[in-house]
């Protein structure tokens, strides 16, 4: 029974990361604002999305997940 919550939690967790990445490269490739400021801002949004299940456990991490 708890590897299966464990495997449940991983593909959560998985399936999250992937979607904000592809957030994160989308807001990239699509932004008008200059080169080093967008890569800054898709590096720390990378790093955002791998330790998204942690931020969700803060009041703090939910407002900087919903601000992208």
């Amino acid at each position: 029974m708890i590897l299966l919550l464990l495997r449940l939690v991983g593909i959560l967790w998985i399936f999250g990361f992937v979607v904000l990445a592809l957030s994160a490269t989308s807001s990239l490739l699509f932004s008008s604002e200059s080169s080093p400021s967008r890569e800054q801002r898709w590096h720390s949004r990378l790093r955002l999305a791998l330790i998204w299940p942690i931020a969700s456990m803060s009041s703090a991490g939910r407002a900087r997940l919903r601000r992208g």
